[in-house]
């Protein structure tokens, strides 16, 4: 945990403060290796809440991304209910990419889950239903999964590709 501490703060533009809190998934790469051992060809999309390492690690961020949810509400104290808490944190998608990179994945692509989803052209075959309630409801939902102040901007996506594979639709940026 020190190594992979001393070798974030090298990386980082801004000095953290004292007393700056954050999270830092030390097993990432041994995971996503696991994960696509087994890929000889193909594609791993991840879609999650999450940031690039500058934003994940941004002076304002000093009390991290932990979030604990029980009964579907959201609490900051993982010592609560312990054993019913459902606790999270967001990725550090630049961590990912380099993850990607040092166990020979290619990073295709990383996006918001709005340039993501809209790319697809699911807006189409939504305002092409007939059935009048049912695209309503369909076009709610697209609204949630591609809302900036819903899903749409918080959702990131990342393409992480082994062998020879097509450019894929929805990806116009990089990880940085």
């Amino acid at each position: 945990l020190e190594a992979k501490v001393s070798t974030l703060l090298e990386r980082l533009n801004e000095p953290v403060s004292s007393g700056y809190e954050s999270e830092c998934c030390v097993y990432l790469e041994a995971w996503l290796a696991s994960v696509t051992a087994h890929l000889t060809q193909g594609v791993v999309l991840l879609i999650d809440y999450g940031y690039t390492e500058n934003v994940y690690y941004h002076p304002e961020r000093s009390e991290g991304t932990l979030v604990c949810h029980y009964r579907h509400r959201a609490h900051f104290d993982p010592f609560v209910w312990p054993g019913l808490t459902d606790i999270s944190a967001w990725v550090d998608f630049s961590a990912l990419g380099r993850s990607a990179d040092n166990i020979g994945l290619e990073v295709m692509g990383y996006t918001t889950q709005a340039e993501f989803v809209l790319a697809q052209g699911i807006h189409h075959d939504v305002m092409a239903l007939t059935d009048e309630n049912a695209r309503l409801s369909a076009l709610s939902e697209l609204k949630r999964l591609t809302l900036p102040g819903e899903m749409g901007e918080k959702f990131k996506v990342m393409a992480l590709a082994r062998g020879d594979i097509p450019q894929l639709r929805g990806f116009s940026g990089s990880i940085e």
